[in-house]
């Protein structure tokens, strides 16, 4: 089943078309990549998948769902929810408030029941505390619960920031290059966490990224882009020997002025 499709979506700012006529459609529990060097329109699609920008052509769907003129909280209370690529956590609250805080989107209790301290609100406080806890558990976080978020190494804010995207019980997660600035150590563990959403979860995921290396060993189907325009897409094994990725990464593209 489409859990997010994108049927020909393009988008354009005055007399730029900053991506044309890109289509995407990602099934239960599949991993995609969308790749393309600098300035090719990767995280202008995922704008358009979230609701930031409404496409100028082509429709989304989430789970069936239409979203056209759609807000972003409209998408993330369809299903969709997605990390950045600069890190948006709650820096001053400890690492379990943050994840508590991406869990109360779907509360359900009212402005009266948290105002008087009822019943429904207390359980209902203890349901998201659980919850939380459960999940700070499976990705080994449960210990560091009461620390600063920002005092948190730099890869487990990344892990962090992840797991306040699950919080919100997606059908799908965007991951905006979830392995940018780490080293060796903390990609490997992203990996693993990714595979983990995938596999016991049951999540679907499309992702973008740079590092190379990581993105062959999870993706089941990548697409790349360059210049808003889809030029190659398939397994990684295809992807990889096509000509036009080698000349957009390696050739006359690659050091082209990019927007």
């Amino acid at each position: 089943m489409s859990v997010l499709k994108a049927d020909h979506i393009s988008i354009q700012f005055g007399g730029l078309r900053a991506v044309n006529d890109f289509s995407l459609d990602l099934q239960e529990k599949e991993l995609y990549s969308i790749i393309g060097p600098n300035g090719a329109g990767k995280t202008t699609v995922f704008n358009m998948l979230t609701g930031i920008y409404q496409p100028t052509e082509g429709s989304i769907y989430i789970d069936g769902k239409l979203m056209a003129g759609c807000k972003p909280y409209q998408f993330t209370a369809a299903g969709l929810a997605r990390t950045f690529q600069n890190i948006r956590l709650f820096h001053g609250a400890t690492v379990l408030d943050n994840v508590k805080m991406a869990h109360s989107f779907k509360t359900d209790y009212n402005f009266f029941n948290m105002l008087t301290r009822t019943g429904k609100y207390h359980s209902e406080e203890r349901r998201i505390t659980e919850k939380s806890m459960e999940l700070l558990e499976m990705f080994d976080l449960q210990d560091k619960k009461d620390f600063f978020a920002n005092n948190l190494p730099y890869g487990e804010q990344r892990k962090l920031e992840i797991v306040r995207a699950l919080a919100t019980e997606p059908k799908v997660i965007l991951l905006d290059e979830p392995a940018a600035g780490m080293n060796p150590n903390e990609i490997d563990d992203v990996v693993n966490l990714i595979l983990r959403v995938q596999k016991e979860l049951g999540k679907a995921i499309l992702v973008i990224e740079h590092h190379m290396k990581m993105v062959m060993k999870i993706a089941e189907y990548i697409k790349v882009l360059d210049f808003g325009e889809t030029i190659s897409e398939g397994t990684p094994e295809k992807v990889q020997n096509d000509p036009k990725v080698i000349e957009a990464y390696l050739g006359g593209h690659a050091n082209a002025s990019r927007s």
